[in-house]
């Protein structure tokens, strides 16, 4: 007699159920590799070091690395400054209460064209800050796997713009976020770290900044000072972009942005100080409304880094900086915006200093921050032949030229 038909059913079943588990686990096994190769990228960290006296031998014109441009260099880092925080709200579709709280940078930038400029600084993911950090001073691409060392992070062994400071004998002093003096242990010819992982906290590293920032500018100890807050990072995190206290985190930077750039004016006399000082003021990664930051959304890439320079490089800077990105600001005053990509900012900071280049460095010398330092105009500190009849403009060009040179040699 015939077996039932649903006992065959059953039977059949129970002989293909072992090959659907395996197919199952081949595909789930080829997707997780699929994954972990292409998301959770690696990168092989190179243990080898620019040196001062490497020469490039592509041509006469450079041979050796570009001369300093740029006596002292501050470099105040906003951690979390979404573009929207420094650029005009004209240039967006609708006002937000967190907008135009930085008035200080946005009057610069109107009123002070040859020497003040907002970019829309590009970042890469992973947009967390101690990978941003990374990025920053190495001219590299931390990938996402980079994201476990946050907790503890281990110094950074490959070639970047602090060793190359510290090598080529220009001091440092730090104040503010402690990732640094985790990432740089033995950098700093000075350094006040406040811990940084206690998001509740809006002051105490803040505060710590603010003891410490204007009185080292009065000081000449240091070629390069580094003050990172985190006040808006943190008041994102536990409240949200929209929200008093972000708010009130901004107008206190704003009146200490203001504070840091009449110091720098009125030590910045012929035969002053700070005569020939860049200020930088950055974000290292932005954030989304609810204060999130790590992945690659436009909110978290989009940050603002902007440059003034107390010393005015001549009118002929307005033909390099162009117009990318023009508007009228709330008081009718034009403010033009430019873009660059993080990625450039270790080499071209190293070409302003006169540093060799980060050796695992893959930026290139932007031409418009580079721009805005007055001693890339100076024929006598670039060693231009004052015989030469040459114009503003075209010995700036011969001098972007070099380092840019020396830059694909680099690269390559």
């Amino acid at each position: 007699m015939a077996a039932p038909a649903s006992r065959r059913r059953g039977s059949s079943w129970g002989r293909s159920w072992p090959l659907l588990f395996v197919a199952i686990l081949a595909l789930h096994s080829l997707a997780i590799y699929l994954f972990t190769r292409g998301f959770l990228l690696t990168r092989t960290e190179l243990d080898l070091h620019s040196h001062r006296d490497d020469r490039t031998g592509v041509s006469p014109g450079c041979s050796s690395w570009p001369q300093p441009a740029v006596d002292h260099l501050v470099i105040v880092v906003l951690d979390a400054l979404r573009f929207d925080f420094v650029a005009p709200s004209t240039f967006f579709e609708e006002k937000q209460p967190w907008m135009d709280k930085l008035q200080v940078l946005q009057k610069l930038a109107a009123d002070e064209k040859n020497s003040a400029r907002i970019f829309k600084a590009l970042a890469d993911p992973p947009t967390t800050s101690l990978q941003r950090l990374k990025a920053l001073t190495t001219g590299g691409l931390p990938t996402f796997i980079d994201v476990g060392n946050s907790f503890g992070a281990p110094a950074i062994v490959e070639d970047n713009i602090m060793h190359q400071l510290v090598k080529n004998g220009k001091r440092v002093v730090m104040m503010g976020d402690d990732t640094w003096t985790q990432l740089y242990p033995e950098h700093f010819n000075k350094s006040f770290p406040y811990p940084s992982f206690n998001v509740k906290d809006l002051d105490t590293v803040d505060n710590g900044v603010i003891e410490h920032l204007l009185p080292s500018l009065h000081e000449n100890d240091w070629d390069v000072l580094i003050a990172h807050f985190l006040g808006v990072d943190h008041a994102g995190h536990i409240f949200g972009v929209d929200s008093a206290p972000m708010i009130q985190k901004l107008e206190q930077y704003n009146q200490i942005l203001e504070d840091v750039i009449n110091t720098l004016k009125s030590l910045s006399t012929p035969g002053g100080p700070h005569e020939n000082t860049l200020l930088l003021v950055m974000g290292d990664h932005g954030q989304t409304l609810n204060g999130d930051h790590g992945g690659g959304t436009a909110e978290e890439v989009e940050t603002s880094l902007f440059a003034w320079s107390p010393k005015t490089p001549p009118d002929a800077v307005l033909s390099v900086l162009g117009e990318n990105s023009c508007n009228f600001d709330l008081h009718g005053k034009e403010v033009c915006v430019s873009t660059m990509q993080q990625l450039d900012f270790a080499v071209t900071v190293s070409a302003l200093l006169g540093i060799p280049f980060p050796f695992g460095s893959i930026g290139r010398v932007n031409p418009e921050l580079y721009a805005l330092s007055a001693g890339t105009w100076d024929n006598q500190r670039t060693g231009i032949n004052a015989c030469t009849p040459q114009d503003d403009l075209e010995a700036w060009k011969m001098r972007y030229a070099e380092a840019l040179c020396v830059n694909s040699w680099q690269v390559v």
